[in-house]
């Protein structure tokens, strides 16, 4: 099949579930999760806003014009296995909404936080600052770092120095409250990173994992950084009980920018095995999504994070984990 001079091929998983596979000069395009759309259907909708499935504002379309309740977009270049360009494009389907469960946006826009202007100015002032320091968390929050790195960005020494200024409990109050409630992006980012220090866990852990379903996407997607390094890496405790709901979701479908830090952490540093099949009974969308995918390593991703959450001995088959998954 050919739609707008590119090959199209719609792969039919055993589950009702359909992957729609687009194979373009700029590499492969594959949307993930679709159920009653077809992919005809999206392009055709998608253009008459002027958009398509290859362009950078798909995902914003996805969710704002075509009624997505949400959708995200993650590009691999061609390496880590693949011979090819390779964008996965997730999604969950209108009549699926129920299961993308944001809190409500936060409705206070506060002023810029008097006690966090130093560290509000060097994110302001250094637009490539808050992604340096995502890559780099092991070092921000180390008590002595190494010089070399941070004489690559000396902006990072400057927010580590102020980090290490906010670590009371004062501070720690304050930015719970701010990445709850607040609107103002660059209050809420701070907050996070003052929140993402292992010395504060786990007084910090309700509000990090809260911050999960916050639909300020920067903030969301942030605090999923951040968990990963906190559970996955410094491997600080964690009450999964208390939040069996928040993983469960995000199982489900809502977060999706956030869901490969999210897999990450669970793959790195599952719970316990009953506690892991709970964050996937009567939900784990977007893990059997992805087992439905033609990109074998998307496919391997999914399947290893199934294996680890619930240890059941299954073949790599979607039908399969969906049925075992729904009769538990």
């Amino acid at each position: 099949m050919r739609y707008a001079g590119v090959a199209v091929a719609i792969v039919f998983a055993p589950s009702l579930a359909a992957q729609a596979v687009l194979d373009t000069p700029s590499g492969r395009y594959e949307v993930i999760g679709l159920e009653q759309w077809t992919l005809g259907a999206l392009q055709d909708s998608l253009a008459a806003h002027g958009e398509s499935l290859t362009s950078h504002a798909c995902a914003a379309v996805l969710r704002s014009k075509l009624g997505f309740p949400d959708a995200a977009v993650v590009t691999y270049l061609g390496r880590s296995g693949r011979s090819q360009r390779y964008t996965e494009i997730m999604v969950v389907e209108p009549q699926d909404s129920a299961r993308v469960q944001y809190l409500p946006l936060p409705t206070d826009s506060a002023a810029e936080r008097h006690e966090w202007l130093d560290g509000i100015s060097l994110i302001r002032r250094n637009a490539n600052l808050i992604s340096f320091l995502l890559s780099h968390l092991q070092i921000l929050y180390a008590a002595n770092p190494p010089d070399s790195l941070f004489r690559r960005s000396p902006d990072s020494e400057l927010f580590r120095a102020f980090l290490a200024n906010h670590t009371t409990a004062a501070d720690l109050r304050l930015a719970g409250w701010t990445i709850r409630n607040d609107k103002n992006l660059d209050n809420v980012i701070v907050a996070a990173f003052i929140l993402g220090s292992p010395s504060g866990w786990p007084a910090t852990s309700a509000d990090l994992v809260a911050a999960l379903r916050n639909p300020i996407q920067p903030a969301s997607v942030t605090a999923a950084s951040l968990l990963e390094y906190l559970i996955g890496t410094a491997r600080v405790p964690v009450d999964w009980d208390a939040f069996v709901p928040t993983f469960h979701a995000l199982l489900d479908g809502t977060n999706l920018f956030a869901y490969r830090a999210i897999s990450a952490l669970l793959e790195e540093a599952p719970p316990p095995r009953p506690v892991g099949r709970r964050l996937l009974e009567g939900g784990g969308h977007v893990p059997l999504s992805r087992l439905e995918a033609s990109d074998s390593l998307v496919h391997a991703s999914a399947y290893r994070l199934l294996k680890r959450l619930t240890a059941y001995d299954l073949p790599p088959d979607a039908a399969a984990w969906r049925r075992a998954l729904a009769s538990r």
